[in-house]
């Protein structure tokens, strides 16, 4: 069996693909950090050591990734909406031009 984000949807009518069904990777992901830290203090490990080292930086990084990915969709799915609006752009033009830039 394997996992997969889902990618599916565009996010309201701005043509941009949300990220989705994290939950299961975040939690699998997780169980892999853990068993890779219980691997790093096996007194067994030595033969194997900078291989589960270097597993376990993958792994975080990955997950420090995701995080960060996620935690920047969650805030760009709240500004857009609000950024998007006629009215909200004639109150704060400069702000609503920098979004649109970074957007």
């Amino acid at each position: 069996s394997s996992i997969a984000f889902d990618v599916g949807d565009k996010y309201r009518t701005t043509g941009t693909y949300i990220l989705k069904g994290s939950d299961d990777v975040m939690g699998l992901l997780d169980e892999h950090i853990v068993m890779t830290q219980a691997m790093q203090f096996s007194p067994f490990k030595k033969p194997f050591e900078e291989e589960i080292d270097s597993w376990a930086q993958t792994l975080l990084t990955v997950s420090e990734t995701l995080d960060e990915w996620l935690k920047c969709q969650r805030a760009w799915m709240y500004l857009q909406p609000i950024f998007d609006s006629e009215d909200i752009i004639r109150q704060l033009p400069a702000e609503a031009k920098r979004f649109k830039v970074v957007d």
